[in-house]
């Protein structure tokens, strides 16, 4: 939350899905910032539902969504399905842009418990839900989201779009490894948030899980849910599929 006086700061939050987002969206909340009137998560919204396409932005269009922020009042917001041009976010004064990042091979095993449980897919393995289709199950999903290669259908990326990710990341204000349980630490000393909270889209522990799955007579996934047993017990078919990210996550907290 700002002070009165203080000069306007609009933190801008690139949301890696499945990586401690949703918890720091709900600190922000909870630390009285202000979020875009219509919003899902912290995505800005239309009032008609619409996300606003802000990776799509060119340089006039990104400062006008600022300006319109700031007016506003709004001093937080997140982007999640797209990445917008972080170059010009970060030449602008009044943003702070904080990222937060979790171990490339935790995140998406995390990332196929949630949607079996939730019922977003029916696949029985690791293996068949990474080869569907989409960027959060892409390969190297940190690298395509700091370059900006996440359209579909995804291209092949190789060292040049490394580079222009490590570049990209190298511009934010606030890194968070969520491996090093630093998360409070840094929103404290980096954003001046006092209040901690810990909701977040958790896989586990959810009642209305449980209910859909009762009444969708899901026996055996509901035991297998309250026993908090992952679907992901075979990782081979990770095999070299993050090592561009983790060449990235090892160059950027070397300190």
């Amino acid at each position: 939350m700002m002070e009165d006086g203080e000069e306007y700061r609009l933190i801008w939050f690139q949301h890696l899905h499945k990586s401690a987002g949703t918890v720091i969206i709900n600190m922000a909340i909870a630390n009285k910032e202000i979020l875009f009137p219509h919003h899902n998560n912290g995505n800005p919204k239309e009032e008609n539902g619409e996300i606003l396409p802000l990776w799509e932005y060119n340089k006039i269009q990104l400062i006008d969504f600022v300006n319109k922020c700031e007016k506003e009042g709004v001093t937080f917001i997140a982007t999640e399905y797209g990445s917008p041009d972080f170059e010009i976010l970060s030449e602008d004064p009044r943003i702070t842009l904080i990222t937060c990042i979790r171990d490339p091979e935790n995140r998406i095993v995390s990332n196929y418990n949630y949607d079996y449980y939730s019922g977003y897919t029916n696949v029985k393995t690791l293996e068949k839900f990474i080869n569907v289709p989409n960027v959060y199950t892409s390969d190297n999903y940190y690298v395509r989201v700091f370059s900006r290669t996440t359209a579909l259908p995804l291209k092949t990326i190789n060292k040049e779009e490394y580079m222009v990710a490590l570049d990209n990341i190298s511009k934010f204000n606030i890194i968070i490894n969520t491996e090093n349980n630093n998360l409070e630490e840094k929103l404290r000393d980096g954003l001046g948030w006092k209040i901690i909270t810990n909701k977040n889209h958790a896989t586990f522990g959810d009642k209305w899980k449980i209910i859909n799955m009762i009444k969708r007579l899901q026996i055996s996934k509901l035991i297998k849910y309250l026993r908090k047993e992952s679907m992901s017990l075979d990782l081979s078919c990770l095999t070299g599929r993050f090592d561009m990210d983790y060449e990235l996550i090892s160059e950027i907290f070397k300190d």
